[in-house]
C-alpha cells in the first residue's frame, strides 16, 4: 500500500472514531422518536402505525436535523448548539471536525429514521444500519454528478447495495471514502447539483435533507 493509501486509511479511522464518540445512541433516538409519535397520537387520537403516520414522523425527524445541520455551517459556532462538537474539534482539526459534525447529524437523523421503520432490530443492528444509511447516502451524493433527482435515485440504489455487505467492513470502507470525497469537494469548493460550498449553512441543510430522503426510500422499501 502506498504512503498516500496509508494516510487515507489513518484519516478514515480517525474520522470513524471521532464520529462514533459523538453520535446519538439507539436508545436516545428511540426517546426522540417516541416524543414525535406521542405528539401525533395526541393530535390524531390514535397510535401512529400506518405508512402515512411513519412518513409524518420521518418528515419531522428530517426537518429537525436539517435545521440543526444548517446551524453548524461553521464548527466554531456549533458547540453551544450540538452536543459532541467540542469533542470533534478536540480530536480532529479544521475540515476534519467539519466532516465529523456533518456526519454526526446525518447519522443521528438516520438512527431516528431506523427507529421509525425498524423498531424490532437490536440496538447494535440499528446502529450499523444508521451508519451505512448516513455514510453511503452522503458520500454517493457528494461523489455523483447531475441534477438532484438523478443523484438521489443513484444514491438510493447504491445505499441499498451497501446494505447487503458485512456491516463492520462496509462502515470502515465508507468512512475511508467519506474522508477522501469530502476532502476533494472541500478543495473544489462545490458539491453536485450546484448546491454550494461544502459545509456552508445551505449545503449542510440540503445534503442532510437529501440523505434523509434516501434513507426513508430505502427503509420504506421504495427503491426501484
Amino acid at each position: 500500500m502506498s504512503h498516500t493509501g496509508n494516510e487515507t486509511e489513518i484519516e478514515g479511522t480517525r474520522l470513524q472514531k471521532a464520529v462514533e464518540r459523538i453520535a446519538i445512541t439507539p436508545r436516545a433516538a428511540a426517546e426522540l422518536v417516541d416524543g414525535y409519535r406521542a405528539s401525533f397520537k395526541a393530535k390524531a387520537g390514535r397510535k401512529p402505525g400506518s405508512p402515512e403516520d411513519r412518513r409524518r414522523v420521518a418528515d419531522k425527524v428530517i426537518a429537525r436535523y436539517s435545521r440543526l445541520a444548517a446551524a453548524t455551517g461553521a464548527v466554531t459556532a456549533a458547540p453551544s448548539v450540538i452536543p459532541g462538537v467540542g469533542t470533534a474539534v478536540a480530536v480532529l482539526a479544521g475540515g476534519g471536525a467539519d466532516t465529523a459534525v456533518a456526519l454526526k447529524l446525518q447519522i443521528d437523523m438516520c438512527m431516528c429514521l431506523v427507529e421509525v421503520y425498524e423498531t424490532d432490530l437490536s440496538d447494535e443492528d440499528k446502529k450499523h444500519l444508521a451508519f451505512v444509511l448516513a455514510l453511503a447516502g452522503s458520500v454517493e451524493q457528494m461523489a455523483s454528478k447531475g441534477g438532484k433527482a438523478a443523484v438521489m435515485k443513484i444514491a438510493e440504489k447504491l445505499v441499498y447495495q451497501y446494505l447487503t455487505g458485512p456491516a463492520l467492513v462496509t462502515i470502515k470502507q465508507l468512512f475511508k471514502r467519506v474522508s477522501i470525497t469530502f476532502t476533494q469537494k472541500a478543495t473544489a469548493k462545490a458539491v453536485p447539483a450546484g448546491v454550494g460550498v461544502v459545509f456552508s449553512s445551505s449545503t449542510n441543510y440540503v445534503l442532510t435533507t437529501m440523505v434523509g430522503k434516501v434513507a426513508v426510500a430505502v427503509l420504506a422499501k421504495e427503491v426501484k
